[in-house]
């Protein structure tokens, strides 16, 4: 690789995709960089995987503990807030961690949005201008939004991992794996919880004799699944929402979580200037 260039490789984002190839790149003596406007690490360890692990473990112990009723003396409850600080705890560390492993093999990080100006060169937020021979984008998924009236009243999967307490009653717009997860533990929190399917299929990528054991057993504990729920419209009720779905009907609850899948994170990164 030449030298004309600041650097032989540049990473656009820092989550998965890059430190797990950018650390041993640069220990060959490859000039990396790497370039993120937020948490390094990205999505998984500072809003996804780690995060929900976390949350998900006391749930995990309380199935273990009804498992285990005839011997136990009494049932364990979670303390949602306590569970919200101890997955803080956890994924606070992580960021510097990830930085240390990048730094410790050569990479170079640099903080700020990057968009392309051509096919070698970007400029980080509008000041920084950086080259490299070879550029990756890895600026991973955002959470999809749906296109409907009052959608700015619902809130993604990263607010619902930051509550500090736990609404009475939970309405999640979808049965993706995040939104089944999610119904999972707040269920099991003590929350009431509403799932509205887009079809009349939860998980419909998986294995539908397994996926109909979880909805089962779901239902068992007191989870609402509304199939093919044509959901329309969020508005607002004093302290509460509506969701508007179906053939006029509507549902009233404490939170919204829209669980409709994720999409390309693009924005302003200018790839119209690099075809």
């Amino acid at each position: 690789m030449t030298n004309k260039y600041d650097y032989d490789v540049l990473y656009i984002g820092a989550g998965h995709a890059t430190f797990d190839g950018a650390a041993p790149l640069a220990k060959t003596g490859v000039r990396v960089g790497v370039i993120e406007s937020g948490l390094i690490g990205g999505t998984c360890p500072n809003r996804g995987c780690n995060a929900k692990i976390t949350l998900d473990e006391p749930v995990k112990l309380t199935r273990e503990a009804a498992r285990l009723n005839d011997i136990l003396s009494s049932a364990p409850t979670i303390n949602w807030t306590a569970n919200v600080a101890h997955k803080q705890e956890i994924i606070d560390p992580l960021p510097a961690g990830l930085t240390a492993r990048l730094e410790d093999g050569g990479a170079t990080i640099i903080h700020g949005h990057a968009t392309f100006k051509d096919a070698h060169t970007v400029v980080v937020d509008d000041q920084q201008t950086i080259t490299a021979e070879k550029i990756v984008i890895a600026t991973g998924l955002k959470p999809h939004r749906l296109d409907i009236p009052g959608t700015k009243l619902a809130h993604d999967s990263s607010d619902f991992m930051n509550l500090k307490r736990l609404p009475q009653s939970i309405v999640i717009i979808g049965a993706g794996y995040i939104g089944m997860e999610f119904a999972t533990i707040a269920n099991a929190a003590g929350a009431q919880v509403t799932v509205m399917l887009h079809g009349d299929q939860a998980l419909r990528d998986f294995y539908q004799p397994f996926v109909t054991q979880v909805v089962d057993d779901l239902t068992e504990r007191g989870v609402t699944f509304i199939k093919n729920a044509n959901v329309q419209a969020f508005t607002k009720q004093d302290d509460q929402f509506q969701v508007s779905y179906g053939d006029h009907q509507q549902l009233t609850t404490d939170w919204i979580l829209d669980a409709t899948g994720r999409i390309p994170n693009l924005d302003g990164l200018g790839l119209d200037q690099i075809g």
